[in-house]
Parts: C-alpha cells; sequence; structure tokens
C-alpha cells in the first residue's frame, strides 16, 4: 500500500493549500514536453516549459538571463508590440514567427497566444511549434510552380510573368530589353540514338552552361523541349546582342560529356528589341521566335535580330 506521501501527491490540487497549488501548477507547466511561455502584460518572461526550453537549446539559467524576447528571429520582431495589445484585448492571436537557437540556427514557428486572467492579473500563454517542415513544403512547392523540373530553371509561368515585370521597368525607366528565343540544333538525332537520358542530360548541361555566361540580372527559362528564352534587360544598346550571341553560341557548341558520350549541338538564336509604344509580351515572343527560325533557315547566319523585313535582318552573325 502506498505511504501517507505518496496518497498526499494524489490529492486534487484544488484541495491543497493556495502555496502548494502554485507551486503544483509551475511544476506541471513547467515539465511539459510542449513548448510553451508565460509572458506579463508588459512583455517579460514569466515561466518556460522544458519544451521551450528543447526547442531553444538553452539551459534554466540561460533563458532567465535573455532579454524579452532574446530568443525571436530580429526579422519577426517588428509589430511585437502591436501583438501583445491585440493579445491582451482580443484575448487570442495566432501568428507567424521565428525563433534563433542557441547555436544561432534559425527555424520557422508558429505562435498561439491567448489571455489568461490570474488572481495577480492578466498572463499571456504562447504555445509554439516548429513549422520548418510546412515551410519547406511550401518552398518546394513554389519551387515546381516556377522552375523546370529537369533542368532547375525558370518555367513558362516564371518567364512569363518575369517578362511582364520587365517590360513594365522599361516602361519607367526607358531602358533597353530584349528578348532571346534559342533552339538547339542537331538536338534530336541524339534522342534517337543515344535515348532520351542522355538527351536529357544534354539539356541540363545547355542550360548550365546558358547560365554561366548571363549576367546576374538576365532571366533563363525552359519553355520545354529544347527551346530555351532569355530575358535581357537594362541592355546598353542593341549592339550587345552580337556579343551575347557569341558567349553563347561558344558555350553550347564545346562537346557535352552526357551518359558516357560526346555530344556536340549547335543552337539558332532569334533577338527581338522591345519597343515601348509597339510592343507587348506576346508580340515581343513572336518577333524572337519569327527571328530564331529566320537564322534557323538561314546555313550561314546562327542567330539574327528581329527586323520588318526578317529578309534582311539587321544584325547576323557570319
Amino acid at each position: 500500500m502506498p505511504d501517507t506521501d505518496d496518497t498526499a501527491i494524489a490529492r486534487p490540487i484544488f484541495d491543497l493549500p493556495a502555496e502548494q497549488q502554485v507551486e503544483t501548477w509551475q511544476a506541471l507547466f513547467e515539465a511539459l514536453p510542449v513548448p510553451a511561455l508565460i509572458h506579463g502584460p508588459d512583455g517579460d518572461l514569466v515561466a518556460f516549459s522544458r519544451g521551450a526550453l528543447d526547442m531553444l537549446g538553452y539551459t534554466r539559467e540561460e533563458m532567465h538571463a535573455l532579454k524579452p524576447f532574446g530568443w525571436v528571429d530580429p526579422s519577426m520582431m517588428r509589430g511585437a508590440a502591436g501583438r501583445l495589445e491585440t493579445i491582451l484585448y482580443d484575448g487570442l492571436l495566432t501568428f507567424e514567427s521565428g525563433i534563433v537557437r542557441k547555436d544561432g540556427s534559425k527555424r520557422p514557428t508558429e505562435v498561439r497566444s491567448q489571455r489568461v486572467d490570474t488572481p495577480l492579473g492578466p498572463a499571456i500563454l504562447s504555445v509554439i511549434r516548429d513549422v520548418s517542415e510546412r515551410e519547406e513544403a511550401r518552398r518546394q512547392l513554389v519551387h515546381l510552380a516556377y522552375h523546370d523540373s529537369l533542368t532547375g530553371l525558370w518555367n513558362r509561368a516564371a518567364f512569363e510573368e518575369r517578362l511582364r515585370l520587365a517590360i513594365a521597368d522599361v516602361r519607367r525607366h526607358g531602358d533597353t530589353l530584349a528578348l532571346a528565343y534559342l533552339d538547339l540544333d542537331r538536338f534530336k538525332p541524339i534522342n534517337d540514338e543515344f535515348g532520351h537520358e542522355t538527351g536529357d542530360q544534354v539539356l541540363v548541361a545547355v542550360g548550365a552552361r546558358i547560365g554561366a555566361v548571363v549576367r546576374e540580372q538576365d532571366v533563363v527559362a525552359r519553355l520545354g523541349g529544347d527551346e530555351f528564352v532569355l530575358i535581357l534587360p537594362r541592355l546598353s544598346s542593341s549592339s550587345e546582342l552580337g556579343s551575347i550571341a557569341e558567349r553563347l553560341l561558344a558555350s553550347i557548341r564545346s562537346p557535352i560529356s552526357a551518359c558516357g558520350v560526346d555530344c556536340v549541338i549547335d543552337a539558332s538564336i532569334g533577338f527581338a528589341v522591345f519597343h515601348p509604344e509597339s510592343d507587348d509580351a506576346r508580340s515581343l515572343v513572336v518577333k524572337a521566335d519569327t527571328a530564331m527560325y529566320a537564322a534557323k533557315s538561314d546555313p550561314e547566319h546562327a542567330w539574327c535580330i528581329w527586323s520588318p523585313a526578317l529578309a534582311h535582318p539587321e544584325t547576323c552573325d557570319s
């Protein structure tokens, strides 16, 4: 049979003297495996659970020594005073935040806070949930929505959005904007002879090579198959397009090792320069595509710039 002291522990907490009730509730709260914090109405830390220490990586003494909200990601502190007022006034608030662990690592969190009225006045009880996995899943979904699954480049949806933004920027600032439409030559025989796995590796290599020779502000996207597009903003003038074409072609023409096979391909490139008074996103794409096919049909020229008379392109390589 249990002794007297053990049976006393099993008594209902509400039957204990007030001082023992406080001590018991405090011990139970501090033992919670769930990350939880209690703040005063001014934001001062009153109590914390074992789960909060485990999440943050601090000892009890280190936690007490932290400044108010010293574990919160500084980038998430904006609006903290307003959140305190909302919780005290409305009684409940759920919001996204972030923590900085003792080791310096950061994690996104979701905080559910509510006002608790105690005999000593109002307090704020907050339960913290690590949402790293949820945020990573969200990030992956966004990535899949805007990136080509094979090459990792921007996809058609992202390209169209960024082209609209680039055009809006040109209309505000008047810089030169050009679009390059690039289609690979001699790619189909690689697929036919060596298989799609080899062809896929070639496409990945081409995407990486294009990305390596363009500027940081340029946008590279794969529309599908062996078609790529480049948004070229803030050019000094259309005279830059010749050197851009030569860099792209030199990079693509270098042999590509894929699945143990050295593959040699080429490309045809069409350029279109944006004219605010007559162009929109759709017309710019059509012009670049038309210029690309003009280059593809001319065995002596691998690139050209769209002009009203494509029989006499403004600039072609020789």
